[in-house]
């Protein structure tokens, strides 16, 4: 039986030939194909071709990832290759250092100036961190115990026992258990564990340890809020403004 085949270069009559022969194509392919002059002639017109087609090539390449199949590859592969992935993007920023510190300078500004970019980021930082508890907690706990994390917390603990001692202070274990009393859970977000004493008006802002300038807030409202400006938070947050603070921060104006 004679072997039919579309390439007219092909002279042969069985599929054994045939074989024989795209094996002796493909080494004589894979030969012209790495040759320097052609490999840079090659990648002239990719460069080329890309410019012209950049949208064209843009638009593909998202609908190509947005195939449902792709994504699941994609991340299956990702989770396959952490390390190796981690591995590349420490050498990636070892070696581009300066490049990603202005990229970094440049998205911190466009985060200042867009609301909406800030909050996608807030958002997505909240979700990595639910995702990833175990692994920050592990993470904090080898840091606060090595001997630049003890330097670094013991700064910070003598900068705000400094600021304490340096502004009025009447906070006593009556007031303590008064707070506790009157606010029970969160005043911001209504948790009610990991509660902790919340300075409405930051030390750094010029806040003090008076009664009047506690409230109770848990863990992560606390954290989040840190050193700013209690109504600037609770727009960034999109918290309704709780009426406690509202009544304490009139207190304060009075005395």
């Amino acid at each position: 039986m004679v072997f039919k085949c579309k390439d007219k270069n092909f002279k042969g009559k069985t599929y054994q030939e045939y074989l024989e022969f795209r094996k002796k194509k493909n080494e004589a392919n894979r030969k012209y194909y790495n040759k320097p002059e052609v490999k840079e002639r090659k990648r002239k017109y990719k460069k080329e071709y890309d410019k012209k087609n950049k949208k064209k090539n843009s638009e593909y390449r998202k609908k190509y990832h947005q195939r449902p199949e792709v994504q699941e590859r994609i991340k299956r592969w990702r989770e396959e290759n952490k390390e190796y992935l981690r591995k590349k993007d420490k050498e990636w920023g070892d070696k581009n250092r300066e490049y990603k510190q202005k990229k970094d300078r440049e998205y911190q500004k466009r985060i200042t100036r867009d609301p909406e970019l800030r909050k996608k980021r807030i958002e997505k930082q909240r979700r990595w961190r639910e995702k990833n508890r175990e692994r920050i907690k592990k993470y904090n706990q080898k840091y606060y115990t090595s001997p630049k994390g003890k330097i670094n917390y013991t700064k910070h603990n003598h900068r705000r026992l400094a600021l304490i001692k340096s502004r009025p202070f009447n906070l006593t274990k009556e007031n303590v258990n008064i707070i506790i009393e009157r606010d029970k859970n969160c005043v911001y977000c209504g948790n009610e564990n990991n509660l902790e004493l919340d300075h409405i008006v930051p030390l750094n802002r010029g806040g003090n340890s008076l009664f009047n300038n506690f409230v109770l807030s848990c863990d992560s409202c606390n954290r989040s809020k840190s050193g700013k400006d209690v109504f600037e938070w609770c727009k960034e947050q999109e918290i309704k403004f709780p009426k406690i603070v509202i009544d304490l921060l009139k207190e304060q104006k009075k005395n």
